[in-house]
């Protein structure tokens, strides 16, 4: 046996917490006991908290060690299995190709304050805030404020200026009408300008679950388990926004609203670029064969439908008209963009504002509107006007390539409509775009302007004017 071998059975250890986890189960939440049957439960020192391990089969590890130090609660461990179970419903590592310490502060937070309005009963109190201070940043962005959620408090003296109004998104005081996550770039932009002022991250807070390992959310069995599983969720998709894996397919009930007059021009003009020349019109004429009336002669054509009025009349009857095909200049048939939309839990902010601002010319029958989250489906205009949407919650830009590869020889400039957290398309998808020669043109909204994921596939970014 090796001299670091832990002093305690795994097996039995694996077992109480098996037990622990099953007593503090929510009874809206019984698929993530079929779940965590399904994946096993191992108890490994190995990791500092919990990770997915996917092999032959799904094994969630947990550290006994943090479980009996952070853990008191049956509740409390309820969290951290959850935490992580989030992190693999979303892909947050398979995102980017190699996450920073920003992001990974990010993800948490998103998760911990979405876990925290799911379970904000009493018993689940003091799990977060027990890890991290509330009088220091970016600690504060992973816990719920002071005083929440009757009477928050969000100091304004701690953090780079606006860490109190996200942390307020992140932590809504009770009663709060529609409150919507923040954006990762919101987040990323504190951090990062903490950084700047301090010349690094002086003290990393304590992060929940795996954000290093890719392996898991490549498993076939393991996404399709996790979308099993988290069907019945009770979870409404604008309560939860990054991007990732998602869960099942789902409506999604927006109220529209209107957008500027100059968000619109913006967008009409990128639209342009996506339709050519001549937006929603015939773009010029070709020959092309057609078949009609080439003349006359004596061979009988039942279709002549002038021969009863010629009989009428007395005139000869002996000629009919002739029917053959010739070459003449028609139009072509009218240019129609293919706009993608995304409609992912990120984008929550900005839908209401968006959506109206595509009706129009799906109405004219400028743009075919395909929403996309982790599929693509087509949004008809019916939808469009009940803000209607149907999302996974989670996004990832490769459903939208393998989409476009789909119709690569009808469709020679898309437009894709997100902000901007898509992940990044895989390389074959990268290569096939540049070889068809295909434009790929890119709309952001002003709150969320982030263009790395797509830089490699685009052939323009346009930053829409503020919302308000």
């Amino acid at each position: 046996m090796s001299s670091k071998a832990p002093l305690y059975n795994r097996t039995d250890e694996a077992s109480r917490i098996m037990s622990r986890l099953l007593a503090s189960m929510p009874a809206a939440t019984f698929e993530m006991e079929t779940f965590s049957r399904l994946a096993g439960i191992v108890a490994s020192t190995d990791i500092p908290t919990a990770a997915m391990e996917c092999k032959h089969r799904p094994k969630l590890l947990i550290n006994p060690e943090f479980v009996a130090k952070h853990c008191k609660r049956d509740e409390h461990l309820f969290l951290l299995i959850m935490h992580e179970l989030w992190h693999v419903m979303l892909a947050h590592t398979s995102l980017y190709p190699r996450v920073t310490q920003a992001q990974n502060i990010a993800f948490d937070a998103i998760i911990n304050a979405g876990l925290m309005r799911r379970f904000n009963k009493p018993e689940y109190r003091g799990f977060f805030e027990a890890l991290n201070p509330p009088d220091k940043f970016p600690h504060m962005l992973l816990r719920p404020p002071q005083g929440w959620d009757d009477n928050p408090y969000y100091p304004n003296d701690i953090g780079p200026p606006g860490t109190a109004r996200v942390l307020s998104q992140l932590y809504p005081p009770k009663g709060t009408f529609r409150p919507t996550m923040p954006f990762y770039d919101e987040i990323l932009d504190l951090i990062r300008e903490d950084m700047r002022q301090k010349g690094q991250l002086v003290e990393v807070p304590v992060l929940l679950g795996d954000h290093h390992s890719q392996d898991p959310y490549k498993s076939a069995f393991l996404k399709d388990a996790m979308g099993r599983v988290v069907k019945k969720w009770p979870m409404k998709v604008q309560e939860f926004a990054p991007p990732g894996q998602g869960a099942q397919m789902a409506d999604w009930q927006i109220d529209p609203y209107s957008a500027t007059q100059e968000i619109r021009r913006a967008f009409s003009n990128v639209l342009r670029l996506a339709l050519g020349r001549e937006m929603g019109e015939f773009r010029r004429k070709q020959r092309m064969p057609i078949r009609g009336v080439t003349g006359k002669g004596v061979l009988p054509n039942p279709r002549d439908r002038l021969i009863h009025a010629r009989k009428l009349l007395g005139a000869p009857r002996t000629m009919w008209e002739q029917v053959n095909t010739y070459k003449a200049r028609v139009p072509e048939k009218k240019v129609r963009a293919h706009v993608y939309f995304d409609v992912s839990g990120s984008m929550s902010n900005v839908l209401p504002y968006l959506m109206n601002l595509i009706t129009p010319y799906v109405k004219s029958g400028k743009a075919n509107v395909f929403q996309f989250s982790t599929e693509v489906e087509y949004l008809p205009l019916r939808d469009l006007r009940r803000g209607v949407v149907r999302s996974t919650g989670g996004t990832q830009i490769n459903c939208v390539m393998d989409h476009m590869m789909e119709h690569r020889d009808t469709v020679h400039r898309m437009l894709i409509l997100t902000d901007g957290y898509t992940g990044v398309p895989y390389a074959e998808s990268i290569r096939a775009i540049h070889d068809d020669n295909k434009r790929v043109h890119v709309v952001l909204p002003s709150e969320s302007p982030y263009q790395q994921d797509l830089e490699s596939i685009a052939t323009s970014f346009t930053v829409l004017p503020p919302i308000n």
